[in-house]
């Protein structure tokens, strides 16, 4: 039988910003790395939008952001690989009664030190080509049905920006298995079925390789970096719904379309910042097209990740096209569906120790933020791993028992 002293579970940002800082940390001991499927960033990882920005109203989410931003914008000079880092900012427009809290949140910033911008409705129309911040050139039945108001002002963030999570997750795996003696074991293309248990504690999992052969393999920890599949996996390995988490797994789609007026678009539309607009529409710009996204409100609990090109026509062109109207002509290129772990309890992460199972580390329910937090989170969870606290950001506030404490985390307004 083989052993480790670490099994992590998944092979995603998460999962190798961990096992990268653990070995910067000087841990040397054996790390097996599990994923099903058949290359590093296989999940939801590879088809994030890739957003990275500090505008938080809760101190944890604030520091780990700043935190991981330094690093995202070190990334090339520090591994040796590109991220993809883009600071070209983040954008929110707000009606009057979101802009109403927004004076709040603009002192805690201050007081954190987030380089950011108030705008007025010219200056975000300044930014976006073709942007209309009024609501008098909509027809008033479509306005009333959609829900528009005029957009009254906006947040800048100029620190914020985008990235290519993949990227990193490969940047970090690959310098793991290459610049450290206690070099991990990848191994792909296998399933966790269970993670096995003496007592309370952790002391294993069982694998199921591509051939269909089972395999149990002795852990002294167990880390589960497996986004929304963290229940089905805890509920196979015979926990009670008591020691569960609180995610659930949506879908998310992304819409690859042309810019506005392609081939002869506005050049402005390549230096537009991630900007989110109306019914919380966001888009960027993606290698020469626009990248889009919208969730779908109260989206079920499902691992359904079917790409459906009539939701851009309906839900995202249609309103996208009242407040752009040049995006009307938008052409759909591409596309694809994917997973967020949503944490229905309070949609921020669940990091560090399970409560109840010694041995059991837990980096899940991130609800759309695990790209961004996951360079700061592995600092983390390292610094926890080797010395038994927390040193360069507390992250004690996402712990699993929060949610028996009556301890969430809820931000102060809804950005």
């Amino acid at each position: 039988m083989r052993k480790f002293d670490l099994v992590v579970v998944g092979a995603g940002i998460s999962a190798g910003s961990l096992v990268f800082n653990l070995l910067k940390q000087g841990f040397t001991g054996s790390i097996l790395v599990v994923e099903r499927g058949d290359k590093i960033a296989y999940g939801p990882t590879a088809f994030s939008a890739g957003g990275f920005r500090n505008l938080w109203t809760t101190e944890i989410n604030q520091q780990l952001c700043t935190k991981a931003i330094g690093l995202l914008k070190s990334f090339q000079d520090d591994m040796g690989v590109s991220c993809g880092y883009d600071p070209c900012g983040y954008l929110f427009t707000y009606y009057a009664k979101g802009w109403a809290k927004v004076p709040m949140a603009a002192d805690i910033w201050s007081k954190n030190g987030v380089n950011f911008d108030l705008l007025s409705p010219e200056q975000i129309e300044a930014k976006i080509p073709g942007l209309k911040c009024a609501v008098d050139h909509m027809d008033e039945e479509v306005r009333e049905f959609l829900g528009f108001e005029p957009i009254v002002g906006g947040v800048f963030g100029r620190d914020c920006g985008s990235f290519d999570p993949s990227q990193a997750a490969v940047g970090y795996f690959e310098r793991a298995m290459t610049d450290y003696a206690a070099k991990p074991v990848l191994q792909l293309n296998t399933e966790v079925l269970q993670v096995t248990f003496d007592g309370a504690k952790a002391s294993g999992v069982v694998l199921k390789g591509a051939d269909g052969s089972e395999e149990r393999v002795e852990a002294g920890m167990v880390a589960c970096c497996t986004g929304p599949w963290i229940n089905e996996l805890l509920k196979r390995s015979g926990l009670p719904d008591a020691d569960l988490c609180p995610v659930i797994s949506q879908k998310r789609m992304m819409f690859i379309t042309d810019f506005p007026g392609h081939p002869h678009e506005d050049e402005r539309w390549h230096q537009i910042p991630l900007t989110i607009i109306d019914q919380g529409i966001y888009f960027k710009h993606e290698a020469g097209n626009l990248m889009i996204g919208k969730a779908r409100k109260d989206a079920p609990d499902s691992f359904d990740t079917t790409f459906e090109p009539d939701y851009y026509r309906d839900e995202v062109n249609l309103p996208m096209q009242e407040r752009i109207p040049s995006t009307a002509v938008c052409k759909l290129k591409s596309g694809w569906g994917s997973l967020y772990d949503t944490n229905s309890a309070d949609h921020n992460a669940i990091v560090g120790w399970h409560g109840n199972h010694p041995g059991l580390l837990l980096q899940v329910g991130y609800s759309g933020h695990g790209a961004m937090e996951s360079p700061a989170v592995g600092i983390a969870l390292a610094e926890l791993i080797i010395t038994g606290k927390y040193q360069t950001v507390d992250c004690t506030p996402l712990r699993w028992t929060r949610f028996q404490e009556g301890a969430l985390v809820h931000e102060k307004i809804v950005i």
